[in-house]
């Protein structure tokens, strides 16, 4: 019998794409699972949305369930549109399919 490692509940979003990658050196995130507000910072105020996100541009994130993936760009969450799988693991972008993605606010899950 072989065990599976499952993240702890609500840890949905694995790092897929980590900019701090060199060479053979996995990075500091790649392959980690974070909750969404791990990603963005909660409030919907003025103030809780002025503040930039804090992962360094390129980390790409997918959704463990759904597939979904967003990107930091310049201290913003975007939305990348696209099949799975699109991207480049060493740039976190350059890999993509054209589509720019657009800025969302999307909904914790």
């Amino acid at each position: 019998m072989s065990r599976h490692w499952i993240p702890p509940q609500g840890y949905h979003w694995k790092v897929v794409v980590d900019p701090t990658r060199t060479g053979d050196d996995p990075g500091i995130f790649y392959g980690a699972h974070f909750r969404w507000a791990d990603i963005v910072p909660p409030g919907t105020d003025r103030e809780a949305q002025s503040i930039p996100c804090p992962w360094p541009s390129g980390t790409v994130f997918e959704h463990i369930k759904t597939g979904e993936r967003v990107v930091i760009r310049r201290g913003r969450v975007v939305k990348l549109e696209g099949k799975r799988g699109s991207l480049s693991d060493s740039s976190g972008v350059s890999g993509h399919s054209g589509n720019r993605g657009s800025r969302v606010h999307v909904s914790p899950r």
